[in-house]
């Protein structure tokens, strides 16, 4: 009898780490995004990630620049992502001095993209057009567009 609940604990035990694991995993994802569009070799591309509605386009949850490539590209890689919902902001930094240029009104003289490729009218396109779910590893690739088309 005492054998039994012994093997019992250690099944239940396994089985309780198993899971743990399996949650442990789904936060460990990794997210690949490309940037297509820019000049080849010319300036790089500034990326935000958010993940919610509230900080949407306001305080980004994670930021990254890279170097446009010969191709006019810019990889980016994340992560240890949790699993959830996110949405992607980015802006071709011509000439590479960490700022977006803007003309009359605020709009965007430099190209910019979001995730899903969403375009907004009069703005930036909301959380709802730009939020995709990460529950594993994903690659997403958006592309540079101006902002006044």
């Amino acid at each position: 009898m005492r054998r039994i609940r012994v093997h019992i604990i250690i099944i239940a035990s396994i089985s309780v780490l198993f899971s743990f694991s399996q949650v442990l995993a789904q936060d460990n994802n990794t997210l690949h995004v490309q940037v297509n569009g820019a000049k080849p070799d010319q300036g790089q591309i500034i990326l935000s990630v958010f993940n919610s509605k509230n900080t949407y386009m306001k305080k980004s949850y994670l930021g990254k620049t890279e170097t446009v490539d010969a191709k006019g590209r810019a990889s980016f890689e994340f992560n240890e992502l949790p699993s959830g919902i996110y949405a992607i902001s980015a802006f071709y930094d011509e000439d590479s001095d960490g700022e977006l240029k803007t003309g009359f009104m605020g709009i965007p003289t430099e190209k910019v993209a979001f995730s899903n490729n969403a375009k907004g009218i009069f703005g930036p396109p909301s959380f709802n057009k730009t939020s995709f779910d990460v529950n594993s590893d994903k690659t997403i690739t958006i592309n540079l567009v101006n902002a006044k088309n």
